[in-house]
């Protein structure tokens, strides 16, 4: 047995358990060896018969007696019944649909039973427990299942408890491990755990902390195993963060000083003046400028603290100061934003910032170019071809670039890639980010560039086989191919790629266009995708990519085939034409130069998560906020009691002032249904505003369905105040700034986390008038309503983030899909130190083997957690 065998080979699956652990993402023996337990039980939580209690989930240890079967009369369901004996009592079990488990299971001998206690009529039932033998029935608490007077040793009974899905249940995982446990397998495993690092922090070997992990004798061991575990993530994730780190530093970069004056002059004109937190925060930034290194910084800062102001200073510092070592070199800023409302706001207000200064700005987006300033009204931008622009953006004659994803497309060249600005960089991919602060870094040169064929574009192939895995493992064998095209357009989606479907190559022959070639996908501009769902793909298949690939500018395509049992996937890679004269990428990467980064955010992100999460950043935090700004009131109001909250609105309106109200994002696993769900929220919502509340007042709505330029039009017509009142879905959480809302109504406030209603509500902190926001909430458990009541409390948004990290934990807080954590790596970002002491070995092993050449099982492990971490 080997890690890396299916589970297929040394296990008998049903069909159910095959869904089931396919759901769990275990397909592999090395993947259950991984699974770790949500907690454990001790023996001293037994339960006796006689105290079971309607609601429990129990265990409870004893005999079957009177075992039989029966079908109910209406539903015609089959049912296997009994009853369990302890000594201090009788209950009844049940199974519905399972009535061979009434021949299977033996009566009269010791068993244990766990589920769940129902009641009728004032009697208690287990309906559908689970039932494993037990050595014996304890007739005391402290009695050991497993081993002899063990409570004399100091030992417990425990058993594990692991995340199940329908179809396979902790009882499964016990005893597969076992048969795990008794081939040998651990013997032969190599940790990749240095040992003084093991030494150092009191660790056990990965034989031992396997062991721990599914058949503890202590709870202490238990939690070693545990912390054994979560420190090996973070440490993997970290060493990861450093590697990139480390060849981002060695890149080489641009050094920049600009004069203190020219800083000064421009920061002067502010109508405004900086707080302390901005100040340092540029001080920081142009100090990175400076240094031989490329800068690698994420700035992090409430809404409305100034962050906008500290990039626009950074850039007009970037753009009018030539490096040290070229002063006739003109340097350009890109600055790349999640949404087009958040773009083009952008646009508007560096117009603000720099229209005194005669620095040509471009917008790029999806919609459409834009180009400040107009030849025909110097005061304003005008719209321009996305040809133009981007012509104007190679020559260097557009020196800041503002956009979405769509700069990193393969269109897109600067002449001097100086700076690459990046708001809310957790709400873009790793290949995202990388493609701007690196792909760009070749700037002109990499027109000749070939990278090898064997690392070529490795990050986001590994990414690519990840998703077609994925969506074969749900969807099985036996569709057409459009069925795969369409779950894999929503998974690459999902997945944060940038996917295009309308690419047309032209075939020629004999220099002649013949036809032309649509890929079924291109993603990121950079991988051609092509589909199959046929018995066989063969060389005729794979010479034509290849011939589609020669005739095209891409370098690289993937032939996935999901007609057979097991998934197929050719890597096709075109390299042929290669010169030998021609310089390498790496050696084209070791010598030009890497653009500075800066990235920001108004997410609070606890430290722990800062630290893990963009372990490859420096931090600086802008605590503090523009004076006069007063802090925003928040009260949490009771659905049903919203009498006074609208009276308190209503003064609002009559002063003048705008509101918004927030609709509850619903998760759906569709994400066509999701929005639907959202759009029809807001749309009733509108209409009872409209109608019943505020029918004297403009009430506009704006939500997820609507196209970018419906979005545009409503959210102009708010900031222009034609419109009173807007309800939202959340997507007015990124990108919206009317200095003249001073209002925030959020409904169903308990299904949002403490760091998106902290940033929801900062939508109207925006001016010197005071600001309210009413967290309108049905929740009854006191879990939530002290959640709701901290945000009336926290001082600032950092302060809620580490508040929700304890109360919700970091799966929810951040969410799982996005950080790649596991549930022990989630744990680990409760506690700051082993965080800390993760970071600063892997930084330590970084600086002694940059490669990880003398630690090849930690490099394999850090690539394959690379693959899964999106790193946002």
């Amino acid at each position: 047995m080997q890690p890396a065998d299916p589970l297929t080979r040394h296990f008998r699956l049903t069909q159910g358990q095959k869904r089931a652990l396919a759901k769990l993402n275990l397909t592999s023996v090395g993947d259950l060896l991984y699974h770790a337990p949500t907690r454990w039980e001790r023996i001293e939580d037994v339960k006796t018969i006689e105290g079971l209690v309607p609601g429990d989930e129990v265990v409870v240890y004893g005999r079957f007696s009177g075992l039989t079967t029966r079908t109910t009369w209406k539903s015609r369901r089959a049912i296997a019944e009994g009853f369990l004996e302890d000594g201090t009592g009788r209950i009844k079990v049940m199974w519905f649909n399972q009535p061979y488990l009434a021949k299977m299971l033996v009566e009269g001998v010791p068993m244990k039973v766990t589920g769940a206690v129902g009641g009728r009529d004032g009697k208690v039932y287990l309906a559908n427990p689970e039932a494993e033998p037990a050595r014996e029935i304890p007739t005391a608490h402290r009695d050991s299942l497993f081993a002899e007077n063990t409570s004399a040793q100091g030992e417990e009974t425990l058993f594990a408890v692991y995340p199940e899905s329908k179809g396979i249940t902790s009882a499964w995982f016990r005893h597969a491990l076992e048969r795990i446990f008794q081939s040998g397998l651990l013997e032969h495993l190599d940790d990749p755990l240095p040992p003084e690092l093991l030494t150092r922090y009191h660790l056990p070997a990965l034989r031992d902390a396997l062991i721990y992990l599914h058949t503890p004798k202590r709870s202490r061991d238990a939690e070693v195993a545990r912390k054994r575990f979560a420190f090996q993530e973070v440490f993997l994730i970290q060493l990861g963060k450093m590697r990139d780190r480390h060849e981002h530093d060695h890149a080489g970069s641009l050094k920049i000083e600009p004069p203190k004056e020219l800083v000064a002059a421009f920061t002067d004109r502010f109508p405004f003046a900086l707080t302390q937190a901005q100040h340092d925060a540029l001080a920081a930034i142009l100090a990175d400028l400076a240094s031989p290194g490329a800068m690698a910084r994420l700035v992090e800062g409430d809404v409305g603290s100034g962050k906008t102001a500290v990039a626009a200073t950074v850039i007009h510092a970037v753009t009018q100061t030539p490096p040290t070592d070229n002063r006739h070199a003109h340097l350009q800023c890109a600055y790349m934003c999640p949404t087009e409302i958040l773009a083009k706001q952008h646009f508007a207000s560096f117009i603000e910032y720099f229209h005194h200064t005669g620095i040509q700005i471009g917008l790029l987006t999806s919609s459409g170019c834009q180009k400040y300033p107009s030849k025909t009204d110097p005061e304003k931008p005008t719209s321009i071809s996305k040809a133009q622009l981007l012509k104007w953006v190679a020559s260097g004659e557009v020196p800041i670039l503002i956009g979405t994803h769509a700069l990193i497309q393969k269109s897109v060249s600067f002449k001097n890639l100086g700076l690459v600005v990046i708001d809310e960089q957790h709400r873009f991919g790793t290949s995202q980010r990388l493609a701007l602060a690196r792909g760009k870094a070749q700037n002109e040169r990499r027109e000749n560039a070939e990278p090898s064929s064997n690392l070529l574009y490795k990050d986001l192939t590994y990414k690519i086989r990840r998703v077609l895995f994925q969506v074969k493992k749900e969807l099985g064998s036996g569709h057409k191919e459009v069925v795969y095209q369409r779950a894999l357009a929503e998974a690459f989606a999902h997945e944060g790629l940038l996917v295009n479907r309308e690419v047309r190559i032209p075939i020629t022959y004999q220099e002649k266009e013949v036809g032309v070639y649509v890929p079924d996908f291109v993603i990121d501009d950079t991988v051609i995708l092509e589909l199959k769902a046929q018995p066989f793909v063969g060389h005729a298949e794979r010479k034509q990519l290849w011939s589609y690939l020669k005739g095209s500018s891409y370098r690289l395509g993937l032939l996935a085939n999901f007609g057979p049992r097991e998934l197929t996937i050719d890597r096709i890679v075109y390299d042929t034409a290669r010169s030998s004269a021609s310089p390498s990428a790496s050696d084209l990467r070791s010598s030009a130069p890497v653009p500075h980064l800066l990235s920001m955010t108004a997410t609070p992100i606890p430290r722990t998560l800062a630290l893990t999460i963009f372990g490859d950043l420096d931090l600086t935090v802008i605590d503090q906020m523009p004076t006069g700004r007063k802090p925003i009131i928040t009260t949490v109001v009771k659905e049903g009691q919203t009498k006074g909250m609208y009276e308190s609105v209503r003064g609002e309106l009559s002063a003048g002032r705008q509101v918004y109200v927030i609709c509850p994002r619903i998760d759906e696993p569709d994400p066509e249904k999701e929005m639907a769900i959202q759009a029809t929220s807001a749309v009733e919502e509108a209409k009872r505003l409209q109608k019943e509340v505020f029918p004297e007042y403009r009430v506009g709505l704006v939500h997820s369905k609507l196209k970018p330029a419906e979005k545009e039009e409503v959210m102009n017509a708010f900031a222009r105040h034609e419109l009173d009142i807007l309800v939202a879905t959340s997507v007015v959480e990124v990108g919206v700034n009317v200095p003249n809302a001073t209002v925030i109504i959020i409904e169903g406030a308990e299904r949002f986390g403490l760091a998106q209603l902290h940033q929801l509500r900062g939508r109207v902190i925006r001016s010197n008038h005071q600001a309210y926001c009413f967290a309108v909430s049905g929740a009854k458990s006191k879990r939530a309503l002290d959640r709701l009541k901290a945000l009336t409390t926290a001082k600032n948004g950092f302060e809620l983030a580490e508040h929700d990290l304890k109360l919700r934990g970091p799966g929810e807080l951040y969410g799982r899909s996005q950080s790649g954590l596991s549930d022990l790596g989630m744990d680990a970002l409760k506690n700051l130190k082993l965080v800390e002491a993760a970071r600063q070995e892997a930084k330590a092993l970084i600086d002694a083997d940059p490669s990880l050449a003398q630690h090849p099982d930690l490099a394999t492990l850090v690539t394959r957690k690379r693959d899964v971490l999106h790193g946002e």
